[in-house]
């Protein structure tokens, strides 16, 4: 059979039985009209050795691992990669966390159009449900926590993601791609419908921890990334934006090849937590690096913790000013997400969560 749909999924250091879970939920479509697409974007090495083996288990699945742990999540990127890799006219953006009914792709035929694009109902099923219960659709005497619409889980054709290239790539973390991708094609003259009979179903899952990015932890968090996101979201909107500004070519990422440069720095650099100090090099000696790979180390003052420098600042007698590891994270992450996004970088937080080290190849 011709396939005319690819199925996409962005992936990154995730449970793999659930993508075993939706995988076999594919395998058992009425209607076999469909190759599979797998971006792994950036996990460890021990869940991508795990999560390839289960993909290549398929025989309608291609598993594409982007070798770079030290990128920030950015699950536009992922997507954009996989849209780079389609060749068939439609296609449908999944998630690892849903499994489908088994007439989805036979109804999926049955919606493709040129004109516009289609979301769906998805039912949330409740914690005690496992990803083996999970692969039986519909789960019986299972009642859903929860039903609503999809934002991010449609059906596209190819050629309109094409038009308004992709998602956009400023967003980092979590929040307002998903939306931001449909008001952009609405905008470009698509149409948005919604198909209402349940062939979604979505495994439980703790929801994003927002309140902990105001935390210093080893996996990046950037405070208040929420709002960033749903301010660039709106100033799209706002203007009317069809293709996302300031960013590289869609469907673009840092090789494994290109990624091993940063092992081997031309400058390395180590700056106390002193705030006039990380302000000026971020601002000001950074951007003179052309053409350099820089290593920097960003890490407390030994000094920052001493009974003099708290009695000082106690006292109000005047002494550096000095930031905190998690203000110097968030300094930096800003930076990564608008100046850095597209460079072939690298950000590390140390396990005793004392220092960063963050590596750039700068142009």
């Amino acid at each position: 059979m011709t396939k005319s749909i690819t199925i996409i999924y962005a992936y990154r250091n995730r449970d793999v039985a659930r993508v075993k879970a939706t995988l076999v939920s594919l395998q058992m479509q009425t209607q076999q009209n469909f190759h599979v697409v797998f971006v792994d974007y950036g996990s460890e090495g021990s869940y991508a050795q795990k999560v390839q083996k289960v993909v290549s288990g398929f025989v309608f699945a291609t598993y594409y691992y982007v070798a770079h742990t030290g990128l920030l999540w950015n699950k536009s990127k992922a997507l954009n990669y996989g849209i780079h890799k389609t060749t068939t006219p439609y296609v449908f953006l999944a998630d690892v966390d849903v499994v489908f009914h088994p007439s989805l792709t036979a109804v999926m035929q049955q919606l493709i159009t040129p004109m516009g694009f289609y979301l769906f109902t998805i039912a949330y099923l409740p914690k005690e449900i496992n990803t083996k219960e999970a692969e039986q659709f519909p789960i019986e005497n299972c009642k859903p926590t929860h039903i609503g619409n999809t934002f991010g889980i449609g059906l596209f054709p190819l050629e309109a993601l094409q038009k308004v290239e992709g998602l956009d790539t400023f967003f980092h973390f979590y929040g307002s791609e998903d939306a931001d991708l449909n008001a952009r094609l609405q905008e470009a003259g698509y149409f948005l419908k919604y198909h209402k009979p349940l062939l979604i179903q979505h495994l439980w899952h703790p929801r994003y921890p927002f309140k902990k990015d105001s935390q210093i932890m080893v996996q990046p968090r950037l405070t208040n990334v929420q709002r960033i996101n749903q301010r660039h979201y709106l100033r799209n909107r706002e203007k009317g934006i069809i293709k996302p500004s300031r960013r590289d070519r869609m469907g673009n990422v840092i090789s494994k090849e290109e990624s091993d440069f940063l092992q081997k720095p031309t400058k390395i650099i180590k700056i106390y937590n002193i705030l006039s100090h990380v302000e000026h090099f971020l601002g000001e000696e950074l951007p003179s690096y052309t053409g350099e790979i820089i290593k920097v180390e960003f890490l407390e003052d030994p000094y920052f913790q001493t009974l003099k420098y708290k009695l000082k600042k106690l006292l109000g007698k005047q002494t550096q000013l000095y930031c905190s590891i998690k203000e110097v994270n968030d300094m930096v992450l800003k930076e990564i997400v608008f100046n850095y996004r597209d460079a072939n970088y690298s950000f590390e937080i140390s396990e005793n969560l004392k220092s960063i080290i963050f590596c750039v190849r700068m142009n």
